[in-house]
């Protein structure tokens, strides 16, 4: 019977038999390697190795040697039984000893030393698997003192199970090293949506393929049996595939059983990484405006996690599980099972009767009436299970009588292993009482397949230990545990195939967790990120409107990637219409949006808002033409936004009449009044019969006649103005004397001119000095230098370069006569 959902921690225990056969006498050379034991009839009549006196004592100052060999072909290891009872004797007094060698002679490894006073009860031996004769060597040593009566042995050869090394690989998504650390027993740690491949890989160094004898041990002639703590069904195969359903940590168990049926085991683990919490990752404004700065919380630091939180995993951990232990018929030892547990928190300590649920063992024995099997906690306190017989290490003991336990074989040895059944004891969880309450009211049922029916103890309920599991109050839990077997009589055989404890799931329950940690971690990269990407705060500064999204991502120790995205809503910026012209000192503004409303200024007080400046879309108007900036802030930001509106004044040109000299080309230039930028009207110019002529604020003619200037401004308003333009005969008229002294006279000498429009005129004297230059043609000669020093009389000289307003070139020279 099994409890579900516990910690189980499994181990094996093999009680062995062989055969019997043909009489050996101490002292005889027995069976040398050169001529071995044939097993198939060496021990079948029973006790078959005996002392020297065959009526009476053994001989003193006795000292021989007798050799035990197998013939490795039908069995690979000897074993030597020294019992009291069933027809079994033993007598050696204490002042004498048997030897027993691990070998063919003397030269093996001492296993011990014995007598009836270092074991009243007898004691036995198997040749061990570092001992590949599989031989044992007996030497007897008497003194002349006192000498017993000897003993009545058994020499048996047989077939041991063989021992060998459970291995297990595994390799996430079948691919890669194996991912097991440490191997065999270790974890694999995988994210989620993973696979494993799991493969047994179990090596048979003791098998008949390797040594040449014993029975075959290879991959393919064992039985796996997966247990994985999903609860699901796995195939009896050397490898299977494991997709863990959800994200727990799981056990995984695997139980390799040879042909023997020997039985060893593998426990490793999986984790399966957790999801981790984002719920603190994001914005510390979940809306801002659009090209406000605010702060993104989330990260990892050397001192600090901010933002995630990945919860610990959970699954049931328990200890590492013992090997095959062989325990021989009717020796009176004891025989120990060690668990190492470890995995629970430091220090923690037993308690009450519930924390060890139960301990269950797989076994059968053809004779109850000899067993003591009691429980050892890592600090040396022992609780007996079963105790069957009396005097032995137990104190007290009720015999068990001829009751089997599970389905053994009863015959006087090698007939190997027969059906083990499990047999459960708990102090809390029992179906019934102990053992000797269940024996007295005859609770068996019968042995059916190897047993003839013959009675045996119970399985299907859970026994109470004869010691209260409570008498482990105060053990650590985390250490060695050992369950202890003594048979204390011969003839009967039997195999404990496995047993195990079962903790209660809810006993420390922190011992069955583990936890992901953050390896590395980074924002997704985004422009709008502007410092601070190392620490767990981030500054962004988002250059969109909407939902703006930011994207942040971890690797956990398992190798894992998890991201969020987190959203700020980004408040749009108001939008306005663009620059816009009012006509007629007035214009309704429209495209306005703002995300909650806002308020229209301007520094300018000539501009009104009507109905007022809160409108999201006002008539905007002015009491003078002019342009004017016109501000909207928004209320949920403050966001300033600004048109100019122009308010063209009317339109207004004035153009000059204008006679020029023949030939002149003229520019006719528009006046506009000083509201009017020139460059927001248009100028059309047009002749007398409305043809156009040009456009621009300038007109160049080179014609009489009238010309037409028509303004018109961005509002469509329109005036006119007209130009005459006439042409006459330009000329330079120069006079050839000047008198300095006269008082009514000419004492300045100028020309006449009329539409002259460049002039040059140099003074020279007789020798082609120039002594005075004016280029006004309106200027005049005073009769003196440069240097303002009066000239003397004579005859001086001039030359004139003009060129009039119609472009023509004059080129005059002549002499000028001075007098005082």
């Amino acid at each position: 019977m099994s409890i579900k959902n516990k910690v189980v921690i499994l181990s094996g225990l093999l009680m062995s038999v062989f055969s019997f056969g043909q009489n050996v006498i101490m002292g005889d050379v027995g069976y040398l390697e050169s001529n071995p034991a044939d097993c198939s009839t060496f021990g079948v009549g029973g006790n078959n190795f005996f002392d020297d006196g065959s009526a009476g004592n053994y001989s003193a100052n006795f000292n021989d040697t007798t050799v035990f060999c197998p013939d490795l072909s039908q069995g690979t290891k000897m074993t030597l039984t020294f019992a009291i009872n069933a027809g079994f004797t033993f007598d050696v007094d204490g002042s004498d000893s048997i030897y027993i060698y691990d070998g063919p002679n003397t030269s093996a490894p001492l296993l011990g030393v014995h007598n009836s006073v270092t074991n009243p009860n007898g004691f036995a031996y198997t040749a061990s698997w570092n001992n590949p004769s599989g031989c044992l060597t007996v030497v007897f040593i008497s003194d002349g003192a006192v000498e017993g009566t000897g003993w009545s042995a058994n020499a048996q050869c047989g077939n041991q199970a063989q021992p060998f090394e459970p291995h297990i690989e595994a390799f996430v998504n079948g691919q890669g090293a194996n991912a097991l650390n440490p191997i065999d027993t270790g974890f694999v740690d995988i994210c989620f949506g993973d696979s494993i491949l799991f493969v047994a890989k179990p090596i048979f160094p003791n098998s008949l393929e390797i040594t040449g004898y014993g029975y075959s041990q290879n991959v393919n002639n064992v039985d796996y049996e997966w247990y994985i703590s999903d609860g699901g069904t796995y195939p009896n195969n050397d490898s299977i595939w494991f997709t863990p359903p959800a994200r727990n940590g799981y056990l995984v168990d695997l139980k390799i059983t040879d042909a023997f049926p020997q039985i060893e085991r593998m426990l490793c683990k999986v984790r399966v990484s957790q999801l981790p919490s984002f719920v603190g990752t994001g914005p510390e404004e979940d809306t801002v405006c659009l090209g406000q700065n605010t702060n993104l919380i989330g990260g990892v630091t050397p001192t600090d996690t901010v933002g995630i939180d990945i919860p610990p995993g959970t699954f049931e951990l328990g200890g590492s599980f013992a090997g095959l232990t062989y325990l021989p018929d009717g020796s009176g030892a004891q025989y120990q099972a060690p668990i190492d547990i470890s995995g629970f928190p430091q220090g923690a300590t037993v308690s009450n009767s519930q924390d060890l649920n139960q301990v269950c063992i797989t076994m059968e024995h053809s004779y109850l009436g000899d067993l003591e099997i009691a429980l050892q906690c890592p600090n040396g306190t022992q609780v007996t299970l079963l105790n069957s017989y009396g005097p032995g290490f137990i104190p007290g003991g009720t015999s068990g009588g001829m009751t089997y336990m599970g389905d053994p074989i009863d015959d006087s040895g090698g007939g190997g292993p027969g059906e083990g059944w499990e047999y459960c004891f708990s102090s809390v969880f029992n179906d019934w009482g102990d053992y000797p309450t269940e024996f007295a009211a005859g609770n068996t049922i019968p042995a059916p397949n190897f047993g003839n029916n013959n009675p045996s103890m119970n399985p299907n309920g859970v026994y109470l230990p004869e010691d209260d599991f409570a008498n482990f109050a105060g053990c650590p839990v985390n250490g060695q545990w050992t369950i202890i077997v003594q048979d204390n009589l011969g003839i009967d055989d039997g195999y404990i195939f496995e047993w195990g404890l079962f903790f209660d799931p809810s006993f420390f329950p922190g011992a069955s967790s583990y936890q992901n940690i953050v390896v590395s971690e980074a924002w997704q990269n985004d422009p709008t990120i502007i410092s601070n990407q190392s620490d767990t705060l981030i500054v962004v500064q988002p250059n969109a409107a909407g939902n703006y999204g930011y994207t942040y991502g971890i690797t956990d120790d398992f190798g894992c990637n998890y991201d969020t995205t987190v959203f700020l809503y980004v408040l749009p910026l108001p939008e306005i219409q663009g620059d816009t012209l009012g006509c007629n000192l007035g214009v309704q503004l429209t495209g306005t949006s703002s995300y909650s409303g806002g308020i229209w200024t301007s520094l300018d007080s000539v501009v009104v808002f009507e109905p007022d400046s809160t409108a999201t879309n006002p008539l905007v108007s002015a009491s003078l033409p002019g342009t004017y900036l016109i501000t909207y802030t928004d209320n949920s930001c403050g966001v300033d936004t600004s048109l100019f509106v122009t308010f063209p004044p009317y339109p207004y040109t004035e153009v000059s009449d204008t006679t020029l000299c023949n030939g002149t080309e003229f520019e006719i230039y528009a006046l506009t009044d000083p509201f009017s930028n020139p460059d927001d009207v248009l100028y059309t110019w047009y002749d007398m019969n409305g043809t156009q002529l040009a456009t621009g604020q300038y007109l160049t003619v080179s014609d009489e006649g009238q010309y037409i200037i028509s303004i018109t401004n961005d509002c469509g308003d329109l005036h006119t103005d007209t130009s005459l333009i006439s042409y006459k005969l330009c000329d330079i008229k120069v006079p050839n004397i000047i008198s300095l002294s006269s008082i009514d006279g000419n004492n300045l000498w100028f020309v006449t001119a009329d539409g002259i429009a460049e002039f040059e005129c140099v003074i020279v004297n007789r020798w082609g000095n120039t002594i005075y230059t004016f280029n006004d043609v309106n200027g005049s000669w005073d009769g003196t230098t440069e240097a303002g020093k009066l000239v003397a009389e004579g005859t001086y000289f001039y030359r004139i370069r003009a060129t009039d307003e119609g472009g023509e070139e004059y080129n005059l020279h002549g002499f000028i006569h001075v007098v005082h």
